[in-house]
Parts: C-alpha cells; structure tokens; sequence
C-alpha cells in the first residue's frame, strides 16, 4: 500500500503536524479576539470619558465679575462696562452676540460655556483634549481625532 519506503511514511506524522496547525491557528484567533476586546474597552472609556467632561464643562460655572466687568443675568457671561461687548470669563475671548459662539486666535469656533470647539456647519463638539467629537442634543459620540487636533 504505501510503496517500498513503507517505513519513511508514517501517518502519524502529518496527523501530529495537522493538530500543531489547528491549535497555533486558534491561538492565533484568541489574540486577535483579545487585542480587539481590549481596544473596544479602551475606546469606549475614552469616549465615556469625553462625554462626562462635556456634561462637566457645561455644568461648571466659573464666571466671576470684576473692575469694569458685571455679570450678564440673561447668557451668564462678562460685560465690559466701557464697550458694552460680552467676554468669555474662561478664555477672555470676545463673544459674538448673534450666536453666543468665541473665536480663538487660530480661528476656531468655541462654545464660551464648555471651552469645547464647535463645527459651525454640523453644530457638533469637539473635545480639544481628546479629540472625540459628540452630537450635544443626544450625547453620542460621533467621531474621535487623533490626539486631539481639529
């Protein structure tokens, strides 16, 4: 059955080689289900992280009035009291009225009230921190940007 080198062909030794290949094959499978497992968590806890910081920023209220400076009742912001122009008390910047929004020195839109940038087309927020990018109406995430550039 098996010729005259009967002896140099064993079975065994392609069965042994078959079990080597499927139990390397399923760690294999177990590495990459764990990298992904763990990635997801890290992921998930980055953005949970986010919108809890968000929910934060929006509840803290830092403002405080000074010389030439009061408190407007109605938006919680600074008024100058020689120009008559609202002044972001976290950042100094000067607020546009029209759409209560700031702009930084490198142009970016920022909501005075979380420091968090502001996609003007979409209204969406950016964290500067991290770069995750939330829908502020339903606290889902909507996208994250590497080491927080916009």
């Amino acid at each position: 059955m098996h010729g005259a080198q009967r002896n140099r062909r064993v079975v065994n030794s392609n069965l042994r080689r078959l079990t080597g290949s499927i139990i390397l094959g399923a760690v294999l499978c177990a590495a990459c289900l764990g990298t992904g497992f763990v990635l997801n968590i890290l992921q998930t806890q980055r953005e949970d992280k986010a919108v809890a910081a968000y929910r934060a920023a929006i509840e803290a209220s830092p403002l405080e009035s000074g010389e030439g400076l009061l408190e407007d009742e109605d938006s919680g912001l600074l008024i100058d009291t020689s120009t008559g122009t609202l002044i972001d008390p976290r950042t100094g910047f000067v607020i546009d009225p029209d759409t209560g929004w700031a702009t930084d020195p490198q142009g970016r839109i920022i909501d005075p009230r979380t420091g968090w940038f502001v996609d003007v087309d979409t209204g969406l927020r950016t964290d500067p921190a991290t770069g995750v990018t939330i829908d502020p109406d339903t606290l889902d995430v909507v996208g994250a940007e590497p080491d927080g550039e916009k």
